[in-house]
C-alpha cells in the first residue's frame, strides 16, 4: 500500500515539475510512467498494448513508429487510418481479383490433368458463396495439397523407349507419334528377317553355313538391324558369295560325275562287248555315250541322254539285278555298320562338348561360344554379359555328406541355372563347383538382377540328400563386355567379381566396379 502512495505523489510532482494541469489523462500517463519505473504492474496502464496487440502486425508496427502513448492517441490514429482508406477502390481491386482467379481456374480446367481439373471446379463453384477468409483458407489448402502432391515422374518412364519432351503436352504427342512411327519400323523388320532367312538358306555350296548360322541368329534375336548399313552390306555379300560358291560346287560335282559315268560307260561296254547284243546296237550305245559332254552340254540334256542310254541297257539289266540282290545282304551290313559309325561319331562330338557330370556345356565348349559372342560383338556391336557363379563351402559340403551329395547339388543347381535362363543364353560348367553363363544383349543393370534372381531361388531350394535338407548358396560376380577393352578382360573382371563377393561374405552377387 505504501507503494502505491509513494507512486501517487510522485506522479502529483512530476506533473508540477512540468507544469501540467491534474487532469485524469495527464494524470494517467504521469502514474503510469511511475509504476513502470517501479516495475510495478498496474492493469489499467495495461489498456494500450493490449488493444495494439489485438490489431493486424503490420498495423502495430506503424503505430510502435509513430509513438501511439495513449488510448486517444491511438483512437486518433486509427481514425486516421479509416478516413484514409477508400472503399470504392479496396471494392475494385477485390473484384479484379475475383475476376482473374475465376479465368485461371477456367484455364486450369481446360488442362489435361484430371485431379487439377477436378479441383478447379470445385473451387469455381465455392468460390461463388465465400463469405469469410475461413473459407477462402480452405480452398488455399486444398491447392497447396495438390502442389505438395503433384508428381509427374510417371512421365519419364517414356524415356525408357524414345527421347519424350515433358514441358509441352504438344511436343510430347509429336514425339510419341514419331517414336510410334519407329515401333512400325520394327514391326516391318521382324516380317522381313525371316523372309531374308530364308532366302538365304543353303542350297548348293555348304560351306557357308556357320556364317548364315551368326547371321540368322543376329536377325532372329534383333530384327531391327536390318535397318543398317553394315548388316545390308553383309547380306549383299553373302549373296554374292553364295552364287560363287554354287557355281564352283556345280562345276565339281559335274566334274566327279564325269568321272563316275566315264568309268561306268567302261564296265558297261565291256559287259556289251561281252553278252548277245548286236553289232548295231553296241554300235548305238556307244554312240550315245560318245555324245554326253558334261563340259558344254546342260543338265536338262544331259540327262535325256543318259535316259535313252537307259532305254537302250535295259535288256541287259536282269542278270545286273539278280546279281546285285544276291549282294543286297552284304550291303545291308555294310550299311548298318555305317549307321552305327555314323552314330557313334555323332555322340563322341556332343560328349566332346558336354560337361558328363552336369549335361552343361564343358569349358573347351564354353570358349567356344564366347569368341562366338565376341565375334558379334566385334562386328555388330552385341553386347553381351558374363556371370560367374560358385557354390558357397561345397568343400564342407563334400566333407561332411561325401561326394555323392556333393555331385547331386551340382547336378541340381545346373538343372536350375537350365530353367531360369533363355534359350539364347549359354550355361556350362567351367570347372570343379563354377558356372559360367553368357548373356547375349544384355547390359550390366539386367545381367546383376539375373544373377541376383538366380542366387536367391538356389538359396529358397530345398536341396535334400537321404532324407537331409542341406543348405545351398551361390556367390556371384558380374561383367558386361562393352565396358572392357577383351572378352579376356571381360572373363577376368567377372572372375574377380565373383572373389570380392566371396570375401564378402559370400551368397551375394558383385557387378563390375562394384
Amino acid at each position: 500500500m505504501s507503494m502505491i502512495s509513494d507512486i501517487i505523489k510522485e506522479s502529483l510532482a512530476l506533473l508540477k515539475s512540468e507544469h501540467k494541469n491534474i487532469t485524469p489523462d495527464n494524470y494517467m500517463d504521469a502514474f503510469c510512467l511511475i509504476a513502470r519505473k517501479k516495475g510495478v504492474i498496474v492493469e489499467d496502464c495495461q489498456k494500450l498494448q493490449k488493444y495494439i496487440n489485438k490489431l493486424d502486425p503490420k498495423l502495430s508496427k506503424e503505430i510502435k513508429k509513430y509513438n501511439v502513448k495513449n488510448l486517444d492517441e491511438l483512437f486518433a490514429f486509427l481514425n486516421s487510418q479509416i478516413v484514409r482508406c477508400d472503399p470504392s477502390k479496396s471494392s475494385e481491386l477485390i473484384e479484379a481479383f475475383t475476376a482473374l482467379t475465376n479465368r485461371l481456374l477456367q484455364t486450369i480446367t481446360l488442362l489435361h490433368n484430371k485431379t487439377a481439373k477436378d479441383l478447379a471446379n470445385t473451387s469455381l463453384d465455392k468460390i461463388k458463396y465465400l463469405h469469410d477468409k475461413r473459407s477462402v483458407e480452405i480452398i488455399k489448402e486444398k491447392w497447396f495439397d495438390f502442389l505438395t502432391n503433384y508428381d509427374d515422374s510417371f512421365l519419364k518412364r517414356l524415356d525408357v523407349y524414345c527421347k519424350i519432351s515433358t514441358d509441352d503436352l504438344k511436343e510430347m504427342i509429336d514425339d510419341i507419334i514419331k517414336c510410334l512411327k519407329k515401333e512400325e519400323d520394327k514391326e516391318i523388320f521382324k516380317s522381313l528377317a525371316p523372309l531374308i532367312i530364308a532366302a538365304l538358306a543353303p542350297s548348293i555350296a555348304l560351306s557357308m553355313d556357320d556364317e548364315l548360322a551368326a547371321l540368322s541368329y543376329e536377325l532372329r534375336s534383333s530384327p531391327e538391324i536390318l535397318g543398317s548399313t553394315a548388316v545390308l552390306d553383309d547380306i549383299k555379300n553373302l549373296i554374292k558369295k553364295r552364287i560363287e560358291l554354287d557355281k564352283k560346287e556345280i562345276k565339281n560335282k559335274i566334274s566327279l560325275l564325269d568321272g563316275l559315268l566315264e568309268e561306268i560307260s567302261a564296265k558297261v561296254l565291256d559287259m556289251i562287248e561281252k553278252s548277245d547284243l548286236s553289232g548295231k546296237q553296241i554300235a548305238g550305245i556307244k554312240e550315245q555315250l560318245q555324245r554326253i559332254d558334261f563340259s558344254k552340254d546342260s543338265f536338262e540334256l544331259i540327262q535325256q541322254k543318259l535316259i535313252t542310254l537307259a532305254g537302250m541297257l535295259e535288256s541287259e539289266t536282269d542278270s545286273l539285278t539278280q546279281k546285285m540282290q544276291d549282294n543286297q545282304e552284304t550291303i545291308k551290313k555294310l550299311r548298318l555298320k555305317i549307321n552305327h559309325l555314323e552314330n557313334a561319331l555323332h555322340k563322341a562330338k556332343k560328349e566332346s562338348k558336354i560337361d558328363y557330370l552336369t549335361t552343361l556345356l564343358n569349358k573347351r565348349a564354353l570358349e567356344f561360344e564366347l569368341s562366338k559372342a565376341e565375334e558379334n560383338f566385334v562386328r555388330h556391336q552385341i553386347n553381351y554379359s558374363i556371370c560367374f557363379f560358385d557354390i558357397d563351402h561345397f568343400k564342407m559340403i563334400n566333407d561332411t555328406y561325401g561326394h555323392e551329395a556333393g555331385d547331386i547339388i551340382l547336378r541340381a543347381v545346373a538343372k536350375i541355372l537350365k530353367k531360369y535362363t533363355r534359350e539364347v543364353d549359354v550355361i556350362g560348367r567351367y570347372g570343379g563347383e563354377e558356372f559360367l553363363i553368357v548373356l547375349p544383349s544384355t547390359d550390366l543393370k539386367n545381367a546383376v538382377y539375373f544373377a541376383n534372381k538366380i542366387k536367391d531361388i538356389v538359396y529358397g531350394y530345398k536341396f535334400l540328400y537321404k532324407d537331409e535338407r542341406i543348405s545351398v548358396a551361390l556367390s556371384g560376380g558380374v561383367a558386361e563386355r562393352k565396358m572392357q577393352k577383351t572378352m579376356q578382360e571381360t572373363i577376368e573382371k567377372a572372375d574377380s567379381m565373383l572373389y570380392k563377393a566371396k570375401d564378402s561374405g559370400r551368397n551375394r552377387v558383385f557387378p563390375m566396379g562394384d
